[in-house]
């Protein structure tokens, strides 16, 4: 628990030094995380559609923890995340549109669960009556870090790794 606790007080702090605008003279990772901390872990695939149907549930790979390829996998996951530069505040003002991202989730052993997603960032285009429309678009080598059931505004990181495990990478590890 101490340690999400400490990776939430660094995140406040970039907040603020952000918000005060000293953000460009700090560099800030997140250095908490240790596999030993990890209970479970998995990747759920997006799902699409307006009305989810319960009928087709989401697909789900879990980690085995027995299988040294999975273990290699998540070790590297984790050192990707204690390694990697926070890019700011995730955008989660997203309009649900019935579809799901593709998550990796982590369960902690304190009970804690850490979502990461492709990280998503608004395109504005003015049109030519004057009003402007708003795209979310995916931003390439990043990803979003949520921890479920905390107070903490979810973040970027710069992760390029984690991007391509999240997108089809998983597909090699499942086979």
């Amino acid at each position: 628990m101490n340690k999400i606790i400490r990776i939430m007080t660094l995140v406040l702090i970039f907040g603020i030094l952000f918000i005060t605008g000293c953000s460009k003279s700090v560099s800030t990772t997140i250095n908490e995380l240790k596999f030993e901390n990890i209970k479970s872990a998995r990747i759920e695939l997006a799902r699409g559609g307006a009305i989810p149907n319960p009928a087709s549930p989401i697909k789900t790979y879990t980690f085995d923890f027995n299988n040294s390829n999975h273990t290699k996998v998540l070790k590297d996951v984790i050192n990707y995340l204690n390694s990697a530069k926070i890019q700011g505040n995730a955008d989660e003002k997203i309009t649900d549109k019935g579809g799901s991202p593709t998550l990796l989730i982590l369960g902690l052993k304190d009970g804690s669960v850490i979502n990461i997603k492709s990280a998503v960032g608004d395109k504005v285009t003015n049109l030519p009556d004057g009003s402007t429309e708003t795209a979310k678009n995916l931003i390439p080598n990043e990803v979003t870090i949520n921890i479920i059931n905390s107070n903490e505004k979810s973040i970027r990181i710069l992760s390029p790794e984690i991007k391509k495990l999240i997108d089809s990478g998983y597909k090699d590890i499942f086979k």
